[in-house]
């Protein structure tokens, strides 16, 4: 029976033969160079419905937070901690989401949240990042009807996950304390004069900003600012000038509360002084674990003999292999519609989704793919980041995640491996692999999470149940 090998390893006997496309020794500090250099191919771009976990005994909690502060490695060890002194009614919408102890970046952040402070925080995906923000914004606004709480994520399908974890655990808070959440969509359309009420307003940039112009959306009582995804909303250029721009309509003492999964150095720079804030303003918790790579989900690849040999294997795959849901990755929204007609023609029954699709259209493929009425999704960046379904045992990225100039991009490749496998469930990714330059991103991706050799490859020869067998989550 073949087994599949380290991507280090030469290609099966018999298969498409590529040289190694990197040198290992030099590969980390060149792709990070790169990666620096390059622009994202595109701004498209997390929480369970219950407490389950992505969480080791290994991943070390560090408290950024000067040792001389009074909060510093201050932490709580259950929701209902005289720490926190949560309202009755926002515990009861807790423990009806099964949280029973708060995990280890909630327990380092809520202290700070709760005190006023200005957070950088990062986790990896699963860890229950959304909880803090979320309970930090229904625990700050009042009845007063003025938005009082401004949540910014990079994707409309994102902001409306964010709203309905509020609404999950605000169930039994919102109506008793009088608050109300409105997700921003790009369909609203407002008349002259129009204000908002709703304390709590979670939305994209772009939208965001637009309201702020035509003053529906009063940014004076703002007490609470949140980034989700920060890492991408604070990039230079793009998203993060729209970021920037909206914090300067903002109350200068706003409480500002940034959340991600990831962090590069020039983002952290750009966030310290974001609003005019200095370092010391800031508090910065870090959940770390060594070479975060989704090391839960059982990484391949498979050599294809070109993109036509690449088409037909994927077809093969959603064939014959019993996947409960599969997300497949394609470059651009242009591949989206020609990979969904080409498997449409030859009897495949999938969805897709990508940003220039109608709003309402969507939606529907989202809340579809939520409900388990459609079982496979080809879609761009737009769902790399943010969205959980359970059911994804089996995510495919069709073409390998490059930046502009095709440097690799190791970043959204963590992303988009963490749509499956989250919150302790098993999962796989396949990345199907059809020349030597998507060869070389992978490569290189392993070097630089320092994995190199665990993205095993299956062998050409393998036959149909034992290409199965390698895909089922274990």
């Amino acid at each position: 029976m073949a087994e599949a090998t380290p991507a280090s390893s030469s290609a099966a006997a018999g298969g498409t033969k590529w040289a190694d496309a990197v040198d290992v020794g030099d590969a980390i500090s060149a792709v990070t160079q790169q990666m620096a250099e390059a622009e994202p191919v595109e701004a498209e771009i997390d929480e369970p419905e219950t407490q389950r976990l992505d969480e080791k005994e290994s991943d070390e909690v560090i408290d950024g937070t000067s040792p001389t502060d009074a909060l510093h490695s201050v932490t709580i060890d259950k929701f209902d901690s005289p720490n926190l002194a949560l309202p009755p009614s926002l515990l009861k919408g807790l423990y009806e989401m099964n949280f029973v102890r708060p995990s280890r970046i909630q327990a380092i952040s809520l202290p700070k949240i709760w005190a006023g402070r200005n957070l950088l925080a990062q986790s990896h995906n699963g860890t229950g990042k959304t909880a803090c923000f979320v309970l930090g914004m229904l625990r700050a606004v009042t009845s007063d009807p003025k938005p009082q709480a401004l949540c910014l994520c990079p994707t409309r399908e994102l902001a409306k996950q964010i709203s309905v974890e509020v609404g999950k655990m605000g169930k039994f808070h919102l109506a008793e304390a009088g608050i109300g959440v409105k997700t921003i969509l790009r369909e609203e359309r407002y008349e002259k004069g129009s204000k908002m009420t709703e304390q709590i307003v979670v939305g994209t940039p772009g939208k965001i900003w637009s309201l702020i112009g035509l003053r529906v959306l009063e940014t004076g009582g703002i007490r609470v600012f949140v980034l989700d995804e920060a890492d991408e909303m604070l990039m230079l250029g793009g998203l993060g000038d729209m970021t920037k721009r909206i914090r300067s309509k903002l109350p200068k003492q706003v409480q500002t509360l940034f959340f991600s999964a990831t962090w590069t150095e020039s983002v952290t720079k750009f966030a310290k002084t974001l609003g005019g804030l200095s370092a010391s303003d800031w508090m910065t918790v870090t959940v770390k674990r060594a070479y975060i790579f989704n090391d839960q989900v059982k990484q391949l690849y498979y050599r294809c003999d070109g993109k036509k040999a690449k088409e037909e294997r994927l077809g093969d795959i959603l064939t014959q292999v019993p996947v409960g849901q599969c997300i497949v990755f394609v470059h651009t929204r242009e591949a989206v519609d020609t990979l969904t007609k080409l498997l449409t023609a030859n009897g495949h029954s999938v969805s897709s989704l990508h940003g220039r699709m109608e709003e309402k259209g969507r939606d529907k493929v989202l809340a579809d793919f939520h409900a388990g009425v459609s079982r496979i999704l080809i879609t761009t960046n737009v769902l790399s980041r943010g969205i959980d379904v359970p059911a994804v045992t089996l995510v495919i990225q069709y073409d390998m995640p490059v930046m502009k100039g095709g440097v690799c991009d190791p970043e959204t490749y963590l992303h988009r491996v963490g749509r499956t496998g989250r919150f302790g469930r098993k999962g796989v990714a396949l990345n199907l692999i059809h020349d030597e330059k998507e060869m070389k991103v992978l490569k290189q991706i392993e070097v630089y999470f320092q994995r190199e050799g665990l993205i095993l490859e299956i062998p050409q020869t393998a036959d149909p149940e034992e290409f199965e067998k390698l895909l089922v989550p274990s």
